[in-house]
């Protein structure tokens, strides 16, 4: 966590040479956005998913049990769910890049809402975390990233014409 900045600062200084003028000012917000997506994923979790998670799991039947834990189990599971929460709030730059690719259009988003809200549930549950807390409290944000995603895709989203990246017209 603490050699991310160094180790995309290198990768940016790696890559942006390559590109022309035109493409580093498409493509330097998305490098921008992603550290930052990432570090806003890590600091959810660890101020909201990890204190529920532990609370649910620590006192889950310890009445009948003497839960002890173990450190590497611990740690383990923390920095599955710090990295996990960190590449789940990627789901913006996802969206927008293939609604730029014109793999697939807003209006399918829009429309395709319930079965993106029933994967969203699927991954959450499929995130770290084996409890049904942690698991709503997953799903919340992907349910907002989702949304704002369909918002960022209205605006930016948009397949250029000239691209060759569009669709045929009826024409063709």
């Amino acid at each position: 966590m603490l050699s991310l900045p160094i180790v995309l600062w290198q990768l940016y200084a790696y890559i942006l040479p390559a590109f022309s003028a035109a493409e580093k000012r498409v493509v330097l917000p998305i490098l921008l956005l992603f550290p930052v997506l990432f570090v806003a994923g890590i600091a959810f979790a660890y101020f909201v998913v990890m204190p529920a998670a532990v609370h649910f799991l620590l006192n889950f039947n310890d009445e009948q049990f003497n839960v002890q834990v173990r450190a590497r189990d611990y740690y383990s599971f923390f920095s599955m769910t710090m990295i996990a929460c960190g590449l789940v709030f990627q789901l913006p730059l996802a969206i927008i890049a293939v609604t730029r690719l014109g793999i697939v259009s807003v209006e399918q988003l829009s429309q395709n809402r319930r079965y993106a809200y029933l994967v969203i549930a699927i991954v959450a549950a499929a995130l770290p975390g084996v409890d049904p807390v942690s698991m709503l409290i997953e799903m919340v944000p992907l349910l907002v990233l989702y949304e704002l995603s369909i918002v960022l895709a209205r605006v930016l989203g948009r397949p250029r014409q000239g691209s060759g990246m569009a669709a045929p017209s009826p024409q063709e």
